[in-house]
C-alpha cells in the first residue's frame, strides 16, 4: 500500500520563502534585532547579536576553509553551536556535526570519514574541547577554540559593523549538512544535506507544526548534532524568529523550572524518555505546563499510557511523528488531522509513502499489512558522504528506511518495529514493540524493552527488560499470567528483568545491542 500527501510546505504566516537558514537569519536580524533569541543558563543573545557573531567569525575562518571541504563541529548545545553552525555556512563550509563525548577513538574515526580539514570546539565545555583538539592535531587539521581569546563571542556582539552580505549567502545546492546516524550497531553513516534540502526540512517541519512568527518560546533538550536537535534547538526556532531556552543536559527538575521561568510555549521534547522524566519531576506540578501549545515526539516509541498521562497534566497531546536523519519529517500527527491510538500519522507534507511485502519487495502490501516502509520526498538526504555505505539504501529513488510498519485504510502510518530487531520465534515473526506496549500496560511498569537471544530449539526467545515506577518490585506470577492474557504463546517475553533505567546510545535511544549483551550475559 502506499500514501502520499501532496500538499506543498508552505513558508508559514507572513513568511516569504528563503533559500538557506542563513537567509532566514538576515531577515531576523532586519525584522526583529533586539529580540532574543538563545537562553542558555545566565547568557542570552538577541538575534542581532547572533547575526554579528556569526559573521564575525565566518571573517575569522577565511583563508581556513578549504573548498569542498567539511567543517566539524563538536560542541554540546549553546550559544557557540549556533554560531558556528551559521559561520561555516557563511564560510562557504559543509557542517559536519559530532557528538563531543565520543572517545577518541570514535572522534578520530569520524573525523576521518568526514574529509574535515578543520575542527571547532567549545570553550565552555573544557573536557569536550580537550579531546576535540588532541583527534585534530592527530590528524594534522585545523583547531578553532570558540569563546576564548580572539574567538570571544562578546567583541563580535557588540560590533555593529558585522552583517551577514550577499557573499555569503550559500547557493541552495551546495553542501550545508552532513550528520552521522545513531544506530546501535554497525559504523555510522555521514548523512549529506544541501541548504535547499534543509530548509524544505525546516518547512516540512513547520506544516506539521505551525508556530507564531516571532511569538513562541523554545525549549530543547536534545543534542544539536542530532536531527531532532538541530531542527528544535536551531532551525526552526531561527525560521520563526522565536527565542529557544537551550539545555546542554536533560535534568527534569531543571527544565520543568525553566517552562516555568521562561514561558515556554514549544517543547521540543523528542524521546518518550524525555516526557516520562519530566512528568516524574517535583517541580512539573508547579511549573504550569499547560502554558505549552506544541509538544513535539519522536526518535522512541510512545505507549497510549505516556500519551495519556501528558495529555491529562497538560492539556495538549504530544504530536508523535517518524523520521530520520535522511529525511524527517516522513509521517506526523499533525495539528489538522486528529491523532490515531499506536500511530505516527498520515504522511507529512510533500512525502510519499509506501510499504512493500517482507518477502518480496516489489510487491506492495495491503491495508494493515506489515512490511518494510520506504520514503521519498524534495528534502530527502542527496546520499551518504561515503557512496558505498548506501549500497542498498535506495530503490528506483525510494529510501528503505529499515522499520517495519504498516499502513491503514486512510493512509495513517504505524511503526512495528525495526526490520533488524525484529525476533523470529520457532519460524513467527515477533516484534518486539508489541511485547513492550503490552508491558507498559501493566501497572507500575513505566518503561519495557525486549530482545531475541538465541534458543536451540526455537531459533530465538523474546527476554525483556522493565523499568517501573519508582523502582517498586513486581509480581512476577501476576504478571506471567498478564502475559499469558495479552500475548500469544510464541510472544510472551521467556524472562523479564527489572532494571533501574534502559541503556541508551548517543542518540538517546535504547542500546538493543547492549541489551542482547546483558541478555546473553544472564
Amino acid at each position: 500500500m502506499a500514501a502520499v500527501n501532496t500538499e506543498g510546505m508552505p513558508a508559514g504566516a507572513g513568511r516569504e520563502p528563503s533559500a538557506s537558514m542563513v537567509e532566514c537569519l538576515r531577515r531576523a536580524m532586519a525584522d526583529a534585532p533586539d529580540r532574543t533569541a538563545i537562553v542558555c543558563d545566565d547568557r542570552t543573545m538577541s538575534y542581532a547579536e547572533l547575526g554579528r557573531s556569526a559573521a564575525g567569525l565566518a571573517r575569522r575562518m577565511s583563508g581556513g576553509v578549504a573548498e569542498g571541504r567539511a567543517v566539524a563541529l563538536l560542541m554540546p548545545n549553546g550559544p557557540e553551536l549556533s554560531v558556528s553552525a551559521f559561520a561555516a555556512w557563511m564560510a562557504g563550509a559543509q557542517v559536519a556535526l559530532m557528538n563531543p563525548a565520543f572517545t577518541d577513538r570514535e572522534l578520530r574515526l569520524l573525523l576521518e570519514r568526514s574529509g574535515a580539514n578543520l575542527v571547532l570546539a567549545s570553550a565552555g565545555a573544557p573536557e569536550e574541547a580537550g579531546r576535540a583538539a588532541a583527534a585534530a592535531e592527530s590528524l594534522g587539521l585545523g583547531f578553532l577554540l570558540v569563546g576564548e581569546g580572539d574567538l570571544s563571542l562578546g567583541a563580535w556582539q557588540a560590533d555593529a559593523t558585522l552583517a551577514i552580505s550577499d557573499d555569503l549567502l550559500p547557493p541552495p545546492d551546495r553542501p550545508a549538512t552532513m550528520m552521522f546516524t545513531g544506530g546501535t550497531t554497525g559504523v555510522p553513516k555521514g548523512v549529506d544535506h544541501t541548504h535547499r534540502t534543509l530548509m524544505l526540512t525546516v518547512q516540512g517541519m513547520e506544516a506539521c507544526w505551525p508556530t507564531r512568527p516571532g511569538a513562541e518560546v523554545w525549549l530543547n533538550v536534545a543534542p544539536s548534532f542530532h536531527i531532532w536537535g538541530l531542527l528544535m534547538g536551531i532551525l526552526n526556532p531561527v525560521y520563526g524568529q522565536a527565542t529557544v531556552v537551550t539545555c546542554r543536559r536533560f535534568k527534569p527538575d531543571a527544565v520543568a523550572l525553566a517552562i516555568r521561568d521562561h514561558g515556554v510555549t514549544v517543547f521540543g521534547g523528542g524521546p518518550a524518555e524525555i516526557y516520562a522524566g519530566l512528568l516524574s519531576s517535583e517541580h512539573t506540578g508547579r511549573a504550569n505546563l499547560r502554558m505549552l501549545r506544541v509538544c513535539p515526539g519522536g526518535g522512541s516509541r510512545f505507549s497510549a499510557a505516556l500519551h495519556d498521562r501528558w495529555l491529562d497534566r497538560t492539556g495538549v497531546p504530544i504530536r508523535e511523528a517518524f523520521g530520520m536523519t535522511e529525511l524527517a519529517p516522513i509521517s506526523c500527527n499533525r495539528w489538522d488531522v486528529p491523532p490515531r491510538p499506536g500511530s505516527v500519522g498520515p504522511p507529512a507534507a510533500s512525502v510519499e509513502v509506501r510499504v512493500v511485502d517482507l518477502e518480496d519487495p516489489s510487491r506492495l502490501a495491503g491495508a494493515g499489512q506489515a512490511g518494510e516502509i520506504q520514503v521519498r520526498a524534495p528534502h530527502m538526504t542527496i546520499g551518504y558522504h561515503d557512496p558505498a555505505q548506501g549500497d542498498g539504501a535506495f530503490v528506483d529513488g525510494w529510501l528503505n528506511t529499515g522499520d517495519i510498519g504498516y499502513l491503514d485504510e486512510d493512509g495513517y502510518l504505524f511503526i512495528v518495529d525495526r526490520r533488524k530487531d525484529m525476533i523470529i520465534v520457532g519460524g513467527f515473526n515477533v516484534y518486539p514493540r508489541e511485547i513492550d506496549e503490552t508491558l507498559c500496560r501493566y501497572p507500575g511498569i513505566v518503561e519495557a524493552a525486549t530482545v531475541g537471544v538465541p534458543d536451540d530449539r526455537r531459533g530465538e526467545r523474546p527476554v525483556s527488560f522493565v523499568v517501573t515506577d519508582r523502582g517498586k518490585a513486581l509480581d512476577e506470577a501476576a504478571l506471567a499470567a498478564y502475559c499469558t492474557a495479552n500475548l500469544a504463546h510464541y510472544k510472551q517475553p521467556r524472562a523479564v528483568r527489572l532494571v533501574d533505567r534502559l541503556p541508551r546510545t548517543a542518540a538517546n535511544k535504547i542500546d538493543v545491542r547492549a541489551l542482547r549483551t546483558l541478555a546473553a550475559e544472564e
